[in-house]
């Protein structure tokens, strides 16, 4: 009877903690594991679609039909998807177990058993991989990391789980 307790508690927690993951609240209990994020701001791609669209619109602008509704709804449209990625922040989480990010519009993540080691560099922290897969750059060149504070969690994270941390930052 105790087992399925448990197992019916554990039940209507994920539930509980599925709602309230839609309303923006914390999530309750301790089958939820509490992750540092550090939120990056994604502004070249943007830039670039947006020099995109106004190229798109002047060269459609120079032929003999002129600037059509179509090319104003591609203009409009191109405009849209720079905002959505200027708004949707690249990110990453570093959990008790494993660092987790955004990677082409999914979240990907890497446990401790698959990180190789963690290079610091000035503006930016590389993590890199075990296995198949480039390694995991965060710069605060093209996205505005937190670096410093991102490695300085990074290397908390790598003494709990015995990472080797290379530090070619200059002191």
């Amino acid at each position: 009877m105790a087992s399925s307790f448990e197992r019916s508690v554990k039940k209507n927690q994920q539930k509980i903690n599925k709602d309230r993951k839609k309303r923006g609240q914390p999530s309750i209990g301790s089958g939820v594991e509490q992750e540092d994020v550090f939120k990056g701001r994604a502004f070249l791609f943007p830039f670039v679609l947006v020099v995109l669209s106004f190229m798109f619109l002047t060269l459609s602008g120079l032929t003999t039909g002129g600037v059509g509704a179509f090319d104003w709804v591609v203009f409009a449209l191109y405009l849209g998807l720079a905002l959505m990625y200027f708004m949707r922040r690249p990110y990453l989480k570093v959990g008790k177990k494993r660092i987790k990010t955004i990677k082409l519009s999914r979240e990907r993540s890497m446990g401790a058993e698959d990180i190789k080691k963690i290079v610091l560099e000035k503006g930016s922290v590389i993590v890199e991989r075990n296995g198949k897969g480039g390694p995991w750059v965060f710069s605060k060149l093209l996205n505005l990391y937190d670096v410093e504070a991102m490695g300085a969690r990074l290397v908390q994270y790598a003494q709990n789980h015995q990472i080797p941390v290379e530090d070619k930052r200059v002191k």
